[in-house]
């Protein structure tokens, strides 16, 4: 069906497919990195963060002429706009190098999909995430490391060093997309003066890194501080290594991940409604067409790319964001951008059966729709907003919640950063800390005695995780909402006489 499809379209129109889809569909069940962000942007605060330096603020460039001119733009809907364009943007350049590396048209057209419906992609593309934008360099890095091995003119060499280095600015995970592209020019390209063209636009990022702490974070400039800044997350312990089990666990799920949605609400969907077992058989039947075409020995065969040397650097550059996701216990967020990586460093060798490539999309198309994208559009999973509002109605009680999401969605609302009066269960430590917490105040109002629960990534992670009892003491149902995932209560719970 596709293979008749490409005949009669050409990109322009896959992009605007795929914008439709992505600008259609923004989630409406955001993570609470999302609302941190975009209450920085709202309330213009701590705009520059050490690990993606420039994200906020640059969204805070762009969304501040809206705000001017609509004073209640909803701030964490145009993030996720700008994401879906940058997205789309994504996509335009890897079609360009598609277009370099001598593809023709109806591979380029499915492999635009296939990335472009990747479940990774697809979902940090309608969230306000810092996950795309860096991407979008680290591709232009890329297609002008390609011009260079064309032409090797050397003014290509330094906008590609210049691409790779910003989009380090803007997530300090693609600092191993630039150390690829160095070592590409030095396994492959042996000159002094284009690895001095490439490396020197690198000292963007220490200039970029002392004005901000200079003159935003007002610190005096010193080694020390500049260190501290930079690598903030290392000496605060939030990036801290682990390794054991769970790292290959999360890393094997997460690559899988990447393509395809994999979590319990599929299941929770499928529960609600039988319609959502389709995808199931569309899966099936491509893993079907997969191994007769593995049997029959039609799956890939090998063919020639001019610029080999390319190819090789970016299976380098994978790799190395590989080996990080295993370091970072598998984190999915760390590997938005191996889809690009694993078609640039590795698939495109090979020509792939034509057939299986297009089913492929369509596969991720259907699954990743259904069980991802449209639910985070048009279900709300736990319905916390009935707990937020009534947050806001008792600013003087104490309210111990489950979910982390619901402090930056009070910040978010309120323009009220770490609101004192919400103690997430996690932070509390012992039966003893929470029989202080109620004796202290009287009484507390709590959701967690009958919340829903998933089974996901940061439960098994968790190290410190304490069930809290609260069967001794007089407790009252205030208030019922409920989810996706299930009902919630509102309790009361009171202090014993």
């Amino acid at each position: 069906m596709i293979k008749k499809i490409t005949n009669k379209i050409n990109s322009i129109h896959i992009i605007v497919f795929i914008l439709f889809f992505y600008f259609l569909f923004p989630t409406e069940n955001s993570s609470l990195d999302a609302y941190l962000y975009a209450s920085h942007i709202k309330f213009s605060e701590n705009l520059f963060s050490p690990h993606h330096l420039l994200y906020n603020a640059f969204l805070y460039v762009l969304i501040n002429p809206i705000k001017h001119l609509y004073t209640n733009v909803d701030i964490l809907l145009v993030s996720k706009f700008i994401n879906s364009l940058f997205l789309v943007l994504n996509l335009v350049i890897f079609y360009k190098i598609l277009s370099t590396l001598n593809l023709i048209k109806k591979e380029k057209i499915v492999y635009i999909l296939i990335t472009g419906f990747s479940f990774s992609l697809w979902r940090y593309g309608t969230e306000n995430e810092t996950y795309i934008i860096p991407i979008t360099f680290s591709l232009l890095g890329s297609l002008y490391f390609l011009k260079y091995l064309k032409t090797e003119r050397l003014k290509y060499i330094f906008f590609s060093g210049l691409f790779a280095s910003v989009a380090c600015l803007f997530h300090q995970i693609h600092f191993f997309w630039w150390l690829g592209l160095l070592v590409g020019i030095f396994l492959y390209k042996r000159r002094f003066n284009v690895l001095v063209s490439y490396c020197i636009t690198a000292l963007i990022v220490p200039v970029v890194y002392t004005l901000v702490l200079l003159y935003h974070q007002n610190q005096p400039l010193s080694i020390s501080n500049v260190l501290h800044f930079v690598l903030h997350d290392f000496y605060t312990g939030s990036a801290t290594p682990e390794f054991g089990w769970k790292n290959f666990f999360f890393v094997i799920l997460n690559s899988f991940r990447t393509f395809f949605q994999i979590h319990p609400t599929i299941f929770i969907l499928i529960k609600r409604n039988l319609l959502f077992s389709l995808p199931i058989l569309l899966l099936f039947y491509f893993m079907y067409v997969l191994v007769k075409s593995f049997l029959k020995k039609t799956l890939f065969t090998k063919r020639e790319i001019d610029n080999n040397s390319f190819i090789k650097t970016h299976f380098l550059v994978f790799i190395l964001h590989f080996l990080f996701a295993f370091y970072a216990v598998g984190n999915v967020e760390f590997m938005v951008m191996i889809p690009f990586l694993i078609l640039l460093g590795l698939l495109i060798s090979y020509k792939i059966n034509f057939h299986l490539l297009s089913l492929f999309a369509l596969t991720l198309f259907i699954w990743n729709f259904s069980y991802g994208i449209f639910p985070n559009k048009y279900f709300n999973y736990y319905n916390d907003e009935v707990l937020l509002d009534f947050i806001i109605k008792h600013p003087n009680d104490t309210f111990v919640v489950k979910n982390a999401d619901l402090i930056n969605k009070y910040y978010y609302k309120t323009g009220i950063d770490n609101y004192k009066n919400i103690i997430l269960s996690d932070k509390i430590e012992s039966t003893v800390m929470l029989e202080n917490l109620i004796t202290k105040n009287n009484y507390i109002y709590t959701d967690i005695i009958d919340k829903p629960s998933i089974f996901n990534r940061a439960k098994i992670i968790s190290l410190n995780f304490v069930e809290l009892d609260f069967k001794k003491y007089p407790k009252e149902e205030i208030l019922f909402y409920e989810g996706l995932f299930g009902k919630s209560t509102i309790h009361k719970i009171q202090h014993k006489d």
